[in-house]
């Protein structure tokens, strides 16, 4: 599975978050879709800026675009953005990483997270003996995985109420019971 961690830019204070991948051209207009890793398009449709990358966000090769318009289409996002005017040029956007400044994502409710602000947090136990550090988050069907990397190698603790207990991003920190035998 992919990390998906927030990076800073090479633009002081900018701080970028991946938030999905370019899958193709939509439509005859030049529009892209992006499938987006939350499954969840609602927070990136009032951005008015997105970087395109092959790598991590905030490297030299990404692209800055001006969103257009966007709208959602499922659980993706579609985007017109200034420049991109034909299918051939959508087309080779595909695969592209996208990246959103994280100001300018909307505030979650109390118990959400971005998954970017989950990495680097200690995973403790409710004793606060600690257990390893988050790595990345991945998507699963039924609910979403920590990666946690302890003792040299990684495990997987599925984010539900009976084994995360509580998250506390600014000092962070996740306090977690984790299945038998993790």
């Amino acid at each position: 599975m992919e990390e998906v961690p927030g990076v800073e830019n090479r633009l002081p204070g900018v701080k970028l978050l991946e938030v999905g991948r370019v899958t193709g051209p939509q439509g005859v207009h030049g529009k892209v879709r992006v499938t987006m890793y939350s499954g969840d398009a609602g927070g990136v449709l009032n951005v008015r800026r997105v970087w395109l990358s092959g790598g991590p966000p905030g490297n030299p090769d990404d692209r800055e675009f001006e969103v257009v318009e966007a709208q959602r289409a499922g659980g993706c996002a579609v985007f017109s953005l200034k420049g991109i005017l034909t299918p051939e040029a959508a087309r080779d956007l595909a695969g592209a990483r996208v990246s959103v400044r994280r100001d300018d994502l909307p505030d979650l409710p109390e118990d959400e997270f971005y998954w970017a602000d989950a990495v680097g947090c200690a995973v403790v136990n409710e004793a606060g003996e600690t257990l390893g550090e988050v790595t990345g988050v991945a998507p699963g069907q039924a609910h979403d995985w920590l990666i946690v990397r302890r003792e040299g190698e990684e495990a997987y603790l599925p984010v539900v109420k009976a084994f995360v207990r509580s998250v506390d991003i600014p000092a962070k920190r996740i306090v977690a019971s984790p299945p038998e035998g993790w």
